[in-house]
């Protein structure tokens, strides 16, 4: 979660008052109303974390640059000694931009393109997580022009279940994404098919903000079956990606996912095992970015109706979806609190949407046309899921880099 500091009454990040840093922004943009702002610091402290639960595996952490690709964070983050995880060709480039090198970038995806094929076959990556076996004829096609090797780990549907919005269930018999074991399990054996590929991996996520480490136990137990079972039928594996979904803590409870103990027990798991060694990718996205950012924005309204109050932002689902697309919430507070007992309060967008609500009945101390407030945790999905519906031009991104 965000953590709160406030510097002279101010609301602030990285030591900077919030209040400040609108001010810094309204000399650039007059007109702006509200922006993303990022701790850079923060955000390598979490990088370094997160590497650091994982390097007795000696894994390859691969930031999901759809959660933020604000080009600041992904040279940070490259800095910091992570790599890059692309779902398009849009972020491919992002990722060779940023400088994350060929043994850095993976490219994830369900709808492969020649394009895409074409990138990571003249550009290199460590490898390309194939959603479906056809995907490997084009990628064999895209290789052999290229003449070079292009590694590949098959996405394998597990069928199991999480908790949280079947939006960011990915792992359940009904999702999109992946091939049955059975499937994966043929394709390895008949591997000899694809010879400007090494299909040697296998790729397994579940799902998106897990506060709960069983459902990823159990992508482990899945992926170690299948390596032992794909070894028996003489193709041994050699790489295993078990995605992201580590999840934070929205509320400010203090419930976020237990990331080193669940590091430490698939290390302990992993280490007397017998059969080829295993190299391991994560591809964390939200755990890493989302508490090191804040939306910041103007009141413009403040309007009563038969008992109720509404807060009307300058920020609207235009510029953060997930609580209309994933009925998400996230803890508002004002940068420069008002005096005063705490009210209930629905806090809404400009936009012309019933769904463009941030929060209903959250008490709220009094606040003013004017005045600024703070969406928490929005470093991940917030700007990147961001769109011009309504006519609305996108937010500034900030970063306080100390």
């Amino acid at each position: 979660m965000t953590v709160l500091e406030r510097v002279s009454g101010s609301l602030a990040v990285g030591g900077v008052p919030l209040d400040r840093a609108f001010a810094s922004l309204r000399r650039l943009e007059p007109h702006a109303h509200g922006g993303y702002v990022y701790d850079l610091e923060r955000l390598e402290g979490r990088a370094r974390r997160f590497r650091a639960a994982f390097a007795p595996l000696s894994a390859l952490s691969a930031f999901a640059l759809k959660a933020n690709s604000l080009p600041a964070i992904l040279e940070c983050l490259r800095r910091s000694g992570m790599g890059g995880e692309a779902g398009s060709l849009g972020e491919l480039e992002l990722a060779g931009a940023a400088g994350f090198g060929p043994d850095e970038r993976i490219l994830n995806g369900n709808g492969r393109t020649l394009e895409e094929a074409e990138w990571v076959a003249g550009h290199g990556v460590h490898s390309v997580n194939a959603d479906h076996v056809d995907e490997l004829d084009l990628l064999q096609r895209a290789a052999a022009r290229a003449g070079r090797t292009v590694r590949v780990a098959l996405r394998v549907n597990p069928g199991i279940v999480t908790s949280g919005h079947r939006y960011v269930a990915t792992g359940r018999e009904d999702a999109k994404f992946g091939v049955a074991p059975d499937e994966a399990l043929a394709a390895w054996s008949a591997r000899a098919r694809w010879p400007g590929l090494q299909v040697d991996g296998v790729h397994i996520h579940v799902g998106s903000q897990l506060l709960d480490a069983r459902p990823l136990e159990q992508a482990v137990d899945t992926a170690l079956s299948l390596a032992d079972e794909s070894q028996r039928r003489g193709a041994p594996l050699s790489l295993v990606n078990l995605g992201g979904g580590f999840g934070i803590d929205y509320s400010g409870s203090g419930s976020e996912f237990p990331l080193e103990d669940y590091a430490g027990s698939l290390a302990r798991r992993v280490e007397g095992r017998r059969g080829p060694a295993l190299q391991w990718v994560f591809e964390p996205g939200r755990w890493v970015a989302a508490p090191v950012g804040l939306l910041l924005c103007e009141v413009l309204w403040i309007k009563h109706r038969g008992g109720l109050r509404f807060v009307v932002l300058a920020a609207g689902m235009n510029d953060l979806l997930r609580p209309a697309l994933y009925h998400a919430r996230h803890r508002i507070v004002p940068v420069r609190p008002r005096p005063g007992p705490e009210e209930p309060a629905t806090v809404v967008g400009p936009v012309c949407e019933s769904a463009d609500v941030f929060a209903e009945g959250v008490p709220l101390p009094p606040l003013e046309p004017g005045d600024l407030v703070a969406l928490l945790d929005t470093g991940a999905y917030g700007a990147t899921m961001a769109s011009n519906y309504n006519g609305r031009g996108r937010l500034a991104e900030l970063v306080v880099d100390r």
